[in-house]
């Protein structure tokens, strides 16, 4: 009888080690569970990615569902959202996740009529509002009051600067880069004798900025590499001259492929290996998720490589870009005047369609992991759900010349 016991004992914790195994060892896990807040019951199907540090929701309150996603290092735990705070009130339904340890890492989302919204991009509009805002939490933290400091003739929000994110831009003569990672913040690296107003052969690969000599006039045989990190500029050289009537068809695998209409003759410049070959002028290698090629009429005509596929289409969008793999976020811009009114759903199954801020340009947009900057009027802002909307860098060019090439990079 005893050795049966210690036998129960033994098949018991093999037991248990085999499922604490299955679980630290998977890839995520499902959960549906229930959560209330005096009265009011709230369905919560918790769907996580422990590869991506990835959390997705679908809240379900009075017939109305809520979908959004968080990334944050749990290490592997389940059932992460500990309480909601839930307003339903003067056409206003929205709820507020407070998620373990008490964080919160999203701005409470409210669905007014159709439309679902941060409350950041309604505070003011109700009174009734504002003070359950007030009541529940900080809404500040989802509100910039910073201040500029001015560097290299540039007005920078200093504290707004997200570390290890390098920002960067050509100006007529050179390049900025601005880092919280540089004691100054920020760097004017100049190239040019002359001030050249529209570098379009300028290209942003990876942590480099690669752009010809604009010192010469029609044709060039070299090319600066500007490294974003360590402020480094080397110059690359080209058998062949180039002719400047040509064109960036594209960057794949960290390789820029630029088209010489003059000479037709396509080029691969890679910045890695600080080389740039001259590929077969009778075949132009073309890319649209993978390689094939077109003619020389097609390369004349300007025909662009595409390499952002998106599995996604919807009309009413004047663009729509796709940020991840397994999870993440399609990114949807919506033509309202002179402006874009920007949304976001969830890679995974679609869902959580939600407002985020509207920009003039669809062009100047650089993506981060779950960090999108973009240019408005005269500055660089940044988006990310811990904490809104934040100012970046003030400059009067960015509102007037459209030429203007803007990256980030994140080391």
């Amino acid at each position: 009888m005893r050795r049966l016991f210690f036998m129960l004992i033994i098949l018991f914790l093999l037991y248990l080690g085999i499922q604490f195994a299955f679980y630290w060892f998977s890839g995520g896990q499902d959960n549906i569970y229930e959560i209330t807040d005096g009265s009011t019951v709230f369905e919560v199907n918790e769907t996580s990615n422990f590869n991506y540090n990835n959390y997705a929701y679908n809240i379900t309150v009075d017939e109305t569902t809520f979908s959004f996603q968080v990334f944050q290092n749990y290490n592997k735990a389940s059932k992460v959202l500990e309480s909601i705070k839930y307003y339903d009130q003067d056409n206003y339904q929205c709820i507020l996740p407070i998620f373990k340890d008490n964080l919160i890492l999203i701005d409470m989302i409210c669905k007014v009529g159709d439309t679902y919204n941060y409350y950041f991009n309604l505070q003011g509009d109700n009174a009734n509002l504002d003070k359950f805002a007030n009541d529940n939490y900080n809404p500040n933290q989802f509100v910039d009051n910073t201040e500029t400091e001015v560097r290299e003739g540039l007005d920078i929000y200093i504290e707004n600067l997200v570390e290890d994110h390098y920002i960067s831009f050509n100006n007529y003569k050179g390049v900025y880069i601005v880092s919280d990672d540089f004691n100054s913040k920020a760097y004017n690296i100049s190239l040019f004798s002359q001030d050249i107003y529209n570098q379009e052969l300028g290209q942003f690969v990876d942590r480099y900025y690669i752009v010809p000599d604009y010192n010469q006039n029609h044709q060039f045989h070299e090319m600066n590499i500007v490294d974003l990190v360590s402020l480094d500029t080397i110059v690359i050289s080209s058998n062949q001259a180039i002719s400047f009537d040509s064109y960036i068809q594209g960057v794949v695998d960290n390789k820029i492929y630029l088209y010489d209409k003059d000479n037709a003759v396509q080029y691969e410049i890679d910045p890695h290996n600080e080389s740039v070959v001259q590929l077969s002028n009778q075949e132009i290698r073309y890319y649209d998720g993978e390689w094939s090629t077109m003619t020389i009429a097609e390369a004349n005509s300007e025909k662009k490589f595409i390499t952002n596929i998106v599995d996604y289409t919807d009309e009413q969008y004047a663009k729509i870009d796709k940020v991840g793999n397994e999870v993440g976020y399609y990114y949807l811009y919506r033509k309202n005047g002179n402006k874009y009114d920007v949304y976001r759903i969830n890679i995974q199954d679609k869902s959580g369609l939600i407002y985020l801020f509207s920009t003039q340009s669809i062009d100047s947009i650089s993506y981060v992991d779950d960090y999108v900057y973009f240019i408005n009027d005269n500055k660089i802002k940044v988006y990310n759900d811990k904490f809104g909307i934040r100012n970046l860098i003030e400059y009067e060019e960015l509102e007037f010349n459209e030429d203007i090439n803007f990256y980030v990079y994140a080391n």
